[in-house]
């Protein structure tokens, strides 16, 4: 089931059973979705930017003190995150990096050209900063 279709069942759902803030934040993500060709993206990312720019709204809140209102949008992230693709563990990222250096010889001073060669690889499967240690990690060993 592709993903605007999981959401319009969702948010049939979330009405039927009464839930005003999941149903909310799953009709943003719908109409994020549906409108994500429109920007040149796949519903996928247009979830994974909404997740992004949650996040960072979160951090904002809570540098300026304001718990409540962080905690709510920590509540619509958890909802946001059901719907992103799951990510390698981070033993799951070493290993796979480890597999692309025997492939590829980098060195120390080619770490911005095997970082950049490993995410268009392994991009999607992989978060960015946790590769980003390991594969430094890796280079400089």
């Amino acid at each position: 089931m592709d993903l605007v279709s999981r959401l319009s069942q969702d948010v049939q759902a979330a009405l039927k059973a009464g839930q005003k803030d999941r149903l909310n934040v799953l009709r943003m993500l719908l109409s994020d979705a549906k409108t994500a060709d429109l920007k040149k993206m796949t519903p996928e990312q247009a979830v994974a930017a909404y997740a992004k720019k949650l996040a960072k709204s979160i951090e904002e809140y809570q540098n300026y003190g304001k718990t409540a209102e962080a905690e709510q949008l920590k509540r619509e992230l958890a909802v946001v995150q059901e719907y992103l693709p799951q990510k390698a563990s981070p033993e799951e990222t070493e290993r796979l990096i480890e597999q692309f250096l025997a492939q590829h010889p980098f060195t120390a001073k080619d770490f911005g050209k095997a970082m950049g060669a490993f995410m268009r690889a392994h991009g999607s499967q992989v978060d960015a900063a946790t590769a980003n240690q390991i594969l430094k990690q890796k280079l400089s060993a």
